[in-house]
């Protein structure tokens, strides 16, 4: 697999769980809004999704590093 290729699928896979955090947020938040606790699985799963951007957007930013001292 090419670098840019490499690339552009870990930017894919963070979108898709930036995606997902954002709809388990706004959900829960929503929840809030109308005077409704959001239940425990809901706040570990919001919770999971922030973990999984954050791995996400660690192994892009790793890539595009690792990428650039290759050009560098």
């Amino acid at each position: 697999m090419t670098d840019a290729r490499r690339i552009d699928k870990l930017r894919a896979t963070y979108r898709q769980r930036w995606d997902t955090h954002q709809l388990i947020a706004d959900h829960n938040a929503r929840l809030t809004q109308v005077g409704k606790q959001p239940s425990n699985e809901q706040l570990i799963n919001e919770q999971s999704a922030a973990e999984a951007v954050q791995l996400a957007r660690n192994e892009l930013v790793a890539a595009i590093s690792r990428l650039q001292g290759k050009c560098g």
